[in-house]
């Protein structure tokens, strides 16, 4: 059990989108035998912006939901960001010093989130409840109002009546294949994930995600009898009785964002914050969703596959 627990990560993600673009802040801590340390991680359609911190620097408080990382604060009220971070041509490479052509970056502002719109029930269902499972993912809010500014350098976002999204994931590591997608739509939101899970010995390709109209909510997990018929690089097939969801995006473009693998940060996983992406909702033969967008926001790595 101690050896175990010497891997570990537990981060949040705030996705933003408004007129003015879309950006998303994930604050994480992650523990290994080699490293103890804290991050906050912001991603923008311009890249991809990573400062780490000390241990020491980290404090939360689960049962209020409030976490807190150096000067930057982290809530289901609300984010403040103060923080000198790390931009590279390259996101996601290491941010140490040397001339590598990184470039300090300021990041400043606060945003004020509205009330939560929660699931009903957790989105791993009876998956979280089984221990030491490799990633263990949270929905905390489907869809929130987000009004308020962040400068990233000469970046400015402000958001007024904007929307967002808030998960988190906790574990030792991101899966070794997987894609997840997230989308806003005009009175509610959708996301989907799919990933080859180990448990117990065994692989097995696995998918959580909901889609919510504002009116009907749509389920689909592996506990509930979803197979995953498609996951390759921009395609994503599940089928779950008489429901057929079909998902596809470019395989390209994105930033390299900083994931966890046994603890540590070194993963690199590709990002676009709002990007391209097509999503069909069938059941039987009926169409009951057609839509095409350039502003989802999904996250893959296809290694191994």
């Amino acid at each position: 059990r101690a050896s175990v627990m010497s891997e570990y990560f537990y981060g949040w993600y705030f996705r933003c989108q408004g007129e003015g673009g879309s950006l998303a802040v994930i604050p994480a801590v992650h523990l290994s035998p080699e490293r103890r340390s804290c991050s906050v991680q912001i991603i923008t359609r311009e890249g991809g912006l990573y400062r780490e911190f000390p241990i020491s620097m980290f404090r939360i408080n689960r049962k209020k939901g409030i976490m807190q990382i150096g000067e930057n604060f982290f809530s289901r009220k609300g984010i403040r960001l103060r923080l000198e971070a790390r931009r590279s041509a390259e996101c996601g490479q290491e941010t140490g010093g040397g001339d590598s052509g990184e470039e300090n970056v300021a990041v400043e502002g606060v945003l004020r989130f509205g009330k939560f719109s929660e699931l009903g029930y957790d989105i791993m269902g009876p998956f979280a409840r089984i221990p030491w499972m490799q990633c263990r993912h949270m929905v905390y809010s489907m869809g929130h109002s987000v009004n308020g500014e962040i400068k990233t350098g000469d970046e400015r976002f402000c958001f007024k009546n904007g929307k967002g999204y808030m998960e988190g994931d906790s574990g030792t590591s991101f899966p070794d294949r997987y894609i997840w997608i997230q989308h806003f739509l005009p009175k509610g939101s959708l996301m989907f994930a799919a990933a080859s899970i180990p448990l117990a010995g065994i692989h097995f390709t696995g998918t959580i995600g909901y889609l919510f109209t504002g009116s009907r909510m749509y389920r689909f997990a592996t506990y509930l009898g979803a197979v995953v018929e498609k996951l390759e690089d921009g395609e994503l097939a599940i089928r779950q009785g008489p429901y057929h969801v079909q998902i596809r995006f470019p395989n390209s473009g994105g930033t390299l964002l900083k994931a966890p693998e046994s603890g540590e940060m070194v993963r690199k996983v590709r990002e676009n914050i709002a990007g391209e992406a097509e999503y069909t909702l069938i059941y039987k033969k009926h169409v009951l969703l057609h839509l095409r967008t350039d502003k989802a926001a999904t996250e893959y790595d296809m290694r191994n596959g």
